[in-house]
């Protein structure tokens, strides 16, 4: 028996102009995909300061490695296989513009290209400090990203190419912890191939 789910309806549908006809709009489902826990290399560490004359910055923060585990999906990050080109978009570095790009290796063999762009920032009335820890959580932060992959197509991933992913993230000793949700209309059903 499949499940039911209940759909919440948009509240875009009490701004749509007097008299149209619009369609009534529901908001979208979230299905979890994966959770990552990524290995920074903090040695490796690089900062580009005064970028373009500005008082932003660019940090490159190099990812080690990691695991990715969910239902469809198990496996590792390749050691060294990205960063973080992360844009300092403040002086006192409580916003950051997230840039990263790395791969996956799953554990029946195959690589897919990761991509994530998003933001980091410290939540209403969190003290700036709280950038600074190694721990942080949803209640401190706000920390999420858009995804994008790129897997082999006819594999056993290919449908990860056509999903609109977001992250939504924490950082746990250091380590950055990724839960990514695709963002669906048809709840229960799996994302179709490409």
């Amino acid at each position: 028996m499949e499940a039911q789910h209940d759909h919440v309806a948009s509240p875009g549908n009490a701004h749509s102009p007097p008299g149209s006809e619009i369609p009534s709009m529901r908001m979208p489902h979230l299905e979890f995909v994966y959770r990552i826990v990524a290995e920074m290399d903090s040695e490796g560490i690089s900062e580009i300061p005064g970028v373009d004359g500005t008082s932003s910055a660019r940090m490159v923060l190099p990812i080690q490695g990691g695991t990715v585990s969910g239902p469809r999906i198990q496996g590792v990050i390749v050691e060294k296989s990205g960063a973080d080109w992360a844009q300092v978009a403040d002086p006192k570095k409580t916003f950051w513009r997230l840039n990263a790009i790395y791969t996956l290796r799953t554990d029946d063999n195959f690589y897919i290209l990761v991509q994530a762009t998003g933001i980091f920032r410290n939540g209403p009335g969190v003290s700036n400090d709280v950038i600074k820890k190694d721990t942080v959580s949803q209640d401190d932060v706000e920390y999420f990203t858009n995804i994008r992959f790129e897997a082999p197509g006819g594999s056993p991933y290919g449908w990860m190419n056509g999903i609109m992913a977001m992250g939504v993230m924490t950082m746990w000793e250091g380590k950055p912890v990724i839960d990514c949700y695709r963002l669906t209309n048809f709840p229960g059903q799996p994302a179709l191939s490409i």
